[in-house]
């Protein structure tokens, strides 16, 4: 009964994953996916465990991937412990991928897959959940691409590209998936007119889906594999990567290897082909006729691994620890970013999934992943490549979980695919494992009875104890953390939808107490200098209740602030809001303020040294304490334009410091640099007009506020 529930559990989450969301601005949407991740797992492998206590015995499955993806949870915990931030490796602030947490949860399901899924009967049963999963996510996006993205928005999914599964090229992820396993099944299967019927009309919704997302990578991918069906299907009469133990072919097979058999693939190849070459112009037609357009960023290759080397350079066997690279990223980028649109991006992961693992676990990580996926085609190539082919059934089974896992796993190495995907990676390779047991040539199992030895069965039971408390703790504790996530989640709503700072206060202060999380403390100082600025505007309190308000708050501010640094001190943006608190109370004259914001400012700058942004806050902090420091103020403007060159905020301080000088001509010419790099600024060319008009040129000032006026007829200086 208890092996039952847990396998329930399994199927629900192969079903729930692409489509579960829960309709509201206050709910954070990626870690509601986590949760529902954690706690399914959690709950199969509770019930697991009791199962087994009852039976007194426990099959295990001879297969050596389980046995080494173990290697990962292991080094990652290992990276964690040295790496000096703990929390955010441990769990993260909800679950990211790059964690110790996540990655734990994985391995747990992928060695827990393979001892639920006992026959071929249960391993259909959770594709018919993946492909009913796949049916509501299709008619879900089919609809808001017809009515428009107001329809069925829930009031969260509000572009054209929001959908069930994720990011945009996510769900080309998952539709590339369904595709290839629909070809392997079509050319692998001798299927009944009905479900084939059915399964070529997925595989024809699936490609159509994909020529609007228009991912390169799924084109080039689903390419190849079309390819490699279409020359199997052409170079045998039976579809076959093995040798056969028959030496009859009935008539039955010899359908599979019909042109009609052919016939998908070599479509799916045509429009593969013609995406890869010309992606873009027919992209863009397919793009532009539902009105649908994204753009995604990060890091390119080399950028990555200069990232790498430097951070082997500090830390060569176990990295700057799980979930860092957007630390490394700050700390060691090179200056060069900074002529780029992407300078002010603090990214979270380099090009790919595992590469970023090579950063934050280091070599003894970046080794656990490569004997991972070794072993991982190592055991596809015995298993069905060399092997011979005993049993069709469970021959398609195997081949389709293999190439499904290895074309999911592709993508982790090229790409940042959420949660969603990385989950499925992890599930069919359990579920692939699984598929193996049911061919008759795979080896015994091996059964543990610590029922009938004592010695084997104190000890056994002391660790499925022990693995019960784990399983319950963790649950509670991930239980807190996505409450704490919700609380924090509708502060946000409450402050920047609503604008109730009160409700917006009540709420960050509940999720600080139920979570381990800076964001919510450097938020919290936001909100108390929200107040501050209020208490300072309220006249109509006496001057002592404002002033011991004020004391208050800012003490509030300062801890809230410290207390983020303390969570995690290698982030510049927690030393960054030190400063920012410090420095807003510089004109007030509060003692003290002005050396604590500078030290803070410094502290930032050492974690982020190639930040333009924080030397224009140094400048800007020099007026703060004397409006009349214009040279003081002018020496860090050099430092942020020497770090970009093109920095327009720079550059109009800078102009307005020269017009405080009564340098009109040197203001000017500010003014114009900033207009060459923004040239769509109506704000540039009003203060460029002005400027002018004072020089006494009017016919160049009537052209900048014209200009002005024709960027935003609505300006209403």
């Amino acid at each position: 009964l208890f092996e039952n529930l847990a396998l329930y559990f399994i199927i629900g989450v192969m079903f729930l994953l692409p489509i579960f969301f829960i309709p509201s601005l206050s709910v954070p949407f990626s870690f509601t996916k986590s949760l529902l991740i954690f706690v399914s797992i959690l709950v199969a492998f509770f019930l697991f465990l009791i199962s087994k206590l009852k039976r007194g015995e426990v099959v295990l499955p001879r297969n050596g991937i389980a046995l080494v993806a173990w290697a990962l949870p292991v080094v990652y915990l290992f990276s964690a412990i040295l790496s000096g931030n703990s929390g955010i490796s441990y769990l993260g602030q909800g679950f990211e991928i790059d964690t110790f947490g996540f990655i734990t949860i994985m391995v747990l399901m992928l060695s827990l897959v393979p001892l639920l899924l006992k026959t071929k009967e249960s391993v259909f049963r959770v594709h018919m959940a993946l492909v009913l999963s796949l049916g509501i996510l299709v008619i879900f996006q089919t609809l808001r691409l017809i009515f428009g993205a107001d329809f069925l928005s829930f009031g969260i999914f509000t572009t054209p590209t929001a959908n069930l599964l994720g990011k945009w090229n996510d769900l080309g992820i998952f539709l590339g998936l369904t595709i290839i396993l629909s070809l392997i099944t079509l050319e692998g299967l001798s299927l009944n007119k009905l479900s084939r019927i059915i399964l070529i009309i997925i595989l024809a919704v699936s490609v159509g889906f994909l020529t609007i997302i228009n991912f390169f990578p799924v084109w080039l991918l689903v390419g190849l594999f079309s390819l490699g069906l279409l020359v199997y299907s052409l170079s045998k009469n039976v579809f076959k990567f093995g040798r056969s133990t028959n030496t009859k072919v009935s008539k039955e097979d010899v359908d599979v290897g019909k042109n009609k058999g052919r016939t998908p693939s070599i479509i799916v190849l045509a429009i593969s082909v013609a995406f890869i070459v010309a992606g873009s112009l027919l992209g863009g037609y397919t793009s532009s006729l539902f009105s649908v357009s994204q753009i995604e960023a990060r890091p390119s290759w080399q950028s990555t691994i200069d990232i790498t080397k430097q951070t082997y350079k500090e830390s060569l066997l176990f990295g700057s620890g799980p979930n860092t690279f957007s630390s490394q990223w700050t700390k060691l980028k090179e200056q060069s970013i900074n002529n780029t649109l992407f300078w002010n991006i603090d990214f979270e992961s380099g090009v790919g999934f595992v590469p970023t693992s090579f950063t934050t676990t280091g070599l003894v990580g970046g080794l656990a992943w490569i004997a991972f996926f070794i072993f991982l085609l190592y055991s596809g190539f015995k298993n069905l490549i060399v092997s011979a082919i005993e049993d069709k059934a469970s021959y398609y089974l195997s081949m389709s979980l293999f190439l499904g896992s290895i074309y999911l796993w592709v993508f982790t190495i090229i790409y940042i695919p959420n949660i969603v995907i990385v989950t499925f990676a992890f599930l069919l390779t359990g579920m692939y494992i699984a598929s193996l047991r049911h061919r008759p040539s795979a080896p015994i199992e091996k059964t543990i009875n610590f029922a009938s030895n004592p010695r084997i069965g104190f000890v056994s039971i002391l660790a499925l104890t022990v693995l019960l408390i784990i399983s319950a703790v963790s649950l509670y504790m991930v239980g807190g953390q996505y409450a704490s996530a919700v609380a924090f989640q509708g502060s946000l709503v409450a402050a920047n939808v609503e604008g109730d700072i009160d409700k917006a206060e009540k709420k960050v202060s509940t999720a600080i107490k139920l979570g381990n999380n800076d964001r919510y403390n450097t938020f919290a100082a936001e909100i108390n200098l929200a107040r501050i600025n209020a208490v300072l505007s309220d006249e109509e309190k006496d001057i002592e209740e404002r002033r011991a308000e004020f004391q208050n708050i800012l003490a509030s501010a300062i801890s809230n602030v410290q207390e983020a640094i303390a969570i995690d001190d290698k982030n510049y943006q927690n030393w960054s809001m030190l400063g920012r608190v410090y420095g807003s109370v510089v004109p007030l004259g509060v003692e003290g303020a002005y050396e604590s914001a500078q030290r803070s400012y410094a502290e930032a700058l050492a974690l982020n040294p190639h930040n333009p942004e924080i030397f224009l806050t140094l400048a800007q902090l020099e007026l703060a304490k004397n409006n009349e420091n214009i040279d003081g103020a002018k020496e860090f403007i050099s430092l942020a334009l020497q770090k970009k060159n093109n920095y327009t905020e720079a550059i109009f301080l800078l102009s307005q410091l020269e017009i405080q000088a009564g340098n009109i001509e040197g203001a000017i010419r500010s003014v114009e640099a900033a207009v060459v790099i923004e040239p769509n600024n109506p704000t540039f060319f009003f203060q460029l007009g002005l400027l002018q008009a004072n020089a006494g040129d009017g016919t160049k000032s009537i052209a900048a506020l014209e200009r002005a006026v024709e960027l935003n007829p609505q300006y209403s200086n």
